[in-house]
């Protein structure tokens, strides 16, 4: 079980997971946002979590609506104290568009296109597929929504299922890292890590930035996943 401390309401603590380990036939496939299923283990790791958040008082707890995300999410809604909280997707903390790439094996694209697998491996996926989304893409969408939560909550708690590149997103907005760089943070299926959200204050001359206060709680337990 998480205990957390008190917060001031300048911030607003962000609890930001990645859903669990998907199904074995899409190891090694680049799915981006398709919506794939889990496996057992992934399936174990979401209960976990809400194992894990089960006394944390929890203000709202959002999904990308995928379902490998809101596993998650409904398990620790429903082991949050008093339960009957309500389900909230928000589409901004889809993961990234894979576009024409999406369903295909990383075999394949080394196969059939040797420059861009090139590109994949160089950059660690950080890369545009033909028809989709760039890492800044992602960022665009997901820094803001994690502003429109933090405001909703000031001094709360959130905690927001979603996926590797939203997870990179809001990593490289706290420690100043361009996005098109953090291919290497490697959160794990079923990870979570912390942060304070500073809340926008009218008048501020200069915003403050998030602070990441914990990153990386492995619950990987087997398979490699890409995105």
């Amino acid at each position: 079980m998480v205990s957390l401390p008190a917060m001031s309401s300048s911030y607003t603590r962000l609890l930001v997971a990645r859903h669990g380990e998907v199904h074995g036939r899409w190891r090694r496939s680049v799915y981006g946002r398709l919506d794939v299923e889990l496996s057992g283990v992934g399936l174990r790791q979401s209960r976990r979590l809400g194992e894990e958040l089960s006394g944390v008082s929890l203000n709202a707890v959002v999904s990308s609506g995928l379902q490998r995300a809101e596993a998650a999410a409904a398990a620790v809604r429903e082991l949050q104290p008093g339960g009957g909280m309500a389900r909230v997707d928000d589409p901004r903390f889809l993961e990234l568009d894979r576009g024409d790439w999406a369903g295909r094996t990383v075999d394949e694209l080394e196969r059939d296109e040797p420059e861009a697998y090139a590109r994949w491996m160089d950059q660690r996926g950080a890369v545009q597929a033909p028809g989709g989304e760039s890492p800044s893409d992602v960022a665009r969408r997901v820094l803001p929504a994690l502003d429109d939560w933090s405001s909703r909550y000031p001094g709360g708690t959130v905690l927001v299922v979603a996926h590797l590149w939203v997870v990179r997103s809001a990593v490289a907005a706290a420690l100043g890292l361009p996005i098109e760089r953090s291919g290497s943070l490697a959160l794990p299926p079923g990870g979570i890590c912390s942060f304070l959200w500073p809340v926008e204050a009218t008048g501020e001359s200069q915003p403050k930035l998030p602070v990441l206060t914990s990153f990386g709680l492995d619950r990987a337990q087997s398979g490699v996943n890409q995105a």
